[in-house]
């Protein structure tokens, strides 16, 4: 276990030298926005290296092998890895294989876990184990240590063997395409304006109404970044909705609104109002104009079944193929007379799938 900066200095001697390294991290999240930072675990062809980032105070040695173009970083499903490394370095690997990204591509199904992965490609069991252990405890328990180093020890084996099977399939360059989309859209989403996407019941708002929305989405986000505190612990997902719907106008307006509490409408209330009417004083946005999409069922329809056949005879998954949020992005293009593709749309998809799907869309207005 590494407890100090010149252990991890030294440890970061080694990985500088390694072609590709497997990292995981183990973290908690449940009373605060940002994930908390509880072990980084670290292999290469030597072994697995633990790391107490408690008893770090200096990562830059670290952050320099992440920013290190030539050094790939092997990890699996690595959306909130990628959090915590940001959190405790400041900075994310330049170059990442997605282990689970790669086995979709390999035909090994979609979104598969660690362990099952694992079992498919290198027909290891492994336990669950210490999956809901309190990390931040210290000392470590034999059984979390030992879990913690089997979450990395088969990285390395699995890129080999899925790197073998995706050059096979002339696939290992459709890997690196998707996994530079999703990470700018998740980019994109993280954004605190783009908060009011994560907001349940939005579909129902009026585009004024939505706008609204928008304007509290993006000051709750920043609120909840600014106080370390999750969002919900700031204002509900309810207290949004019912402040967008009815748009109070005053203090005493707040008293009704759903969900919105009096301490709430005490710590909040004057900046609340402010959202709102900066929103009631512009134009809502196109954005803010949700598609109606019920006239268009078949439309949606006839995609779904194009996008299922190009699954099927592709080999892949059809939550890979396309989304029912991508679907219904390429329709509103063609409804607003847009001519531009979602950027999901392009790249690997474009030739065997999107193509396919474009036949599906109604022509344009001034076809």
């Amino acid at each position: 276990m590494v407890e100090s900066d010149a252990g991890l200095a030294a440890a970061c001697r080694r990985w500088s030298k390694a072609t590709a390294i497997g990292l995981d991290t183990e973290f908690i999240r449940e009373r605060t926005y940002y994930p908390r930072p509880a072990l980084l675990q670290v292999a290469d062809a030597k072994g697995v290296v633990l790391v107490d980032p408690l008893r770090i105070s200096d990562f830059g040695p670290f952050a320099d092998i992440l920013n290190n173009p030539a050094a790939l970083i092997v990890m699996h499903a690595c959306g909130e890895d990628l959090e915590v490394l940001d959190v405790m370095t400041g900075t994310t690997p330049q170059r990442i294989f997605d282990t689970q990204l790669a086995g979709a591509f390999a035909g090994h199904g979609f979104s598969l876990g660690y362990r099952d992965l694992v079992a498919a490609l290198l027909q290891t069991s492994l336990d669950k184990g210490e999956t809901r252990s309190n990390w931040l405890q210290r000392p470590l328990t034999p059984a979390q240590l030992h879990y913690a180093a089997l979450d990395v020890l088969y990285l390395g084996p699995m890129h080999r063997h899925l790197t073998q099977q995706l050059e096979q399939k002339h696939r290992l360059n459709w890997v690196t395409e998707e996994f530079d989309h999703q990470r700018r859209a998740r980019a994109e989403d993280s954004h605190p304006t783009s908060a009011y996407r994560k907001v349940r019941g939005r579909g129902a708002l009026t585009p004024p109404n939505h706008a609204a929305l928008r304007a509290l989405a993006t000051w709750r986000e920043t609120e909840a970044m600014a106080q370390n505190r999750p969002r919900r612990h700031v204002l509900p997902d309810d207290a949004l909705i019912g402040l967008a719907r009815t748009l109070p106008g005053s203090i005493g307006d707040l008293a009704s609104v759903r969900g919105l509490s009096s301490t709430a409408r005490q710590r909040y209330g004057p900046t609340l109002l402010d959202c709102i009417a900066g929103a009631r004083s512009t134009e809502p946005a196109e954005l803010d104009r949700p598609m109606n999409f019920r006239p268009h069922a078949e439309v949606l329809k006839l995609l779904k079944a194009a996008a299922a056949q190009s699954a099927e005879t592709l080999d892949l998954p059809p939550e890979l193929v396309a989304t029912r949020r991508g679907l219904e992005a390429l329709l509103t293009i063609r409804l607003r007379d847009d001519s531009h593709i979602p950027p999901e749309f392009n790249g690997w998809r474009r030739a065997g799938i999107t193509n396919a799907l474009l036949t599906c869309l109604p022509k344009k207005a001034h076809d």
